[in-house]
């Protein structure tokens, strides 16, 4: 008798492990898989891109799909997550308006029994761990162009006998994500360019990194240093190196005498490769792969039981004036 319990609860057990699995390939097989997507600003072309990645995805599995802006509210993201977990999704891909909402988005997917994955901007359950990710090498995509800008600087003359060069670095010190690319840059310039010394860096947030909050902030720090001769601009994105660039143009500053380095690659870049100056370069990225990759993965997750990696890294490529007919700009 005593066998034959242990027997029974051995084949309960293993009934407990194999039941998730066979209802999620039995839902897949109805075409029931309904997937998630918050994004805290699905008007940005970086995100349409990674939407239309995740469209393209989905469709290809016979995934249900949804997508939510948040247009930078964090009630409007908190909502948006309750409001898809109320729809029945069966997993969240999320970028969140504010990294400080994330143990509270985490304990509302695990409540539901769903399967979360962060795009982009990472974010830590209320224990401290990091949820699986999908987005950019950040660091080492901040030094791919900073050496990139080291080495145009060098081959410009920007370190000749009485020149002043200054780096402009508008960052988000406050999301990590985005401060890291910034870190990133100045490790490679400090590295390449050995003139440059820590008080050469002028560093200043910007609350969301888009263009029109930046040129402020860039004229704010063209104004306070009048005597800087060359600018060097790292950009945490496209914005970020443009905007500056249209502050030099109005300022009458010499664009001859500035190299920016964007960092995405959209429609922005290519309109400015356009332009006369040979000023801008882009480090080109693939928001399209992360939101396929993003979808890959919970598919994966939900119907073989595949582990969910704790990340999963798209890089890029630098782009300028000389090669970017190359490539193709679909924002």
């Amino acid at each position: 008798m005593k066998k034959i319990y242990m027997c029974i609860a051995v084949s309960v057990f293993a009934l407990m492990l194999v039941l998730p699995l066979f209802a999620a390939g039995q839902k897949e097989e109805e075409g029931g898989l309904k997937f998630a997507y918050v994004c805290k600003m699905l008007t940005h072309p970086w995100f349409i891109e990674e939407d239309k990645g995740i469209k393209s995805k989905a469709e290809e599995l016979g995934i249900d799909y949804v997508g939510v802006d948040a247009n930078l509210d964090d009630e409007a993201c908190m909502q948006a997550v309750d409001n898809v977990i109320g729809q029945g999704a069966d997993a969240l891909m999320i970028v969140v308006t504010q990294q400080s909402l994330g143990p509270a988005v985490v304990d509302k997917c695990r409540e539901a029994g769903i399967p979360v994955i962060t795009i982009d901007d990472t974010i830590k359950d209320s224990g401290g761990n990091q949820i699986p990710h999908v987005g950019l090498p950040t660091v080492e995509t901040g030094e791919m162009g900073g050496h990139a800008l080291a080495k145009l600087a060098k081959k410009r003359g920007f370190f000749a006998s009485g020149n002043v060069v200054k780096v402009m670095q508008i960052d988000m010190s406050f999301l990590s994500v985005v401060h890291d690319r910034t870190v990133g840059y100045k490790a490679a310039l400090m590295e390449d360019l050995p003139q440059l010394k820590d008080e050469d860096f002028i560093v200043q947030d910007s609350k969301t990194g888009m263009f029109e909050e930046n040129l402020p902030v860039a004229s704010a720090i063209l104004n306070a240093h009048p005597e800087v001769t060359h600018w060097i601009v790292t950009g945490i994105n496209d914005d970020g190196a443009i905007a500056p660039l249209r502050i030099f143009e109005e300022s009458g500053f010499p664009l001859e005498n500035v190299l920016a380095c964007g960092l995405g690659g959209y429609k922005m870049s290519y309109e400015e490769f356009q332009k006369p100056h040979n000023s801008y370069i882009v480090t080109k990225l693939q928001p399209f792969a992360e939101g396929e990759a993003a979808v890959q993965i919970l598919y994966d997750y939900i119907t073989e039981g595949k582990e969910m990696p704790a990340k999963t890294l798209v890089p890029g490529v630098i782009v300028t004036k000389d090669n970017y007919k190359d490539f193709e700009f679909s924002f």
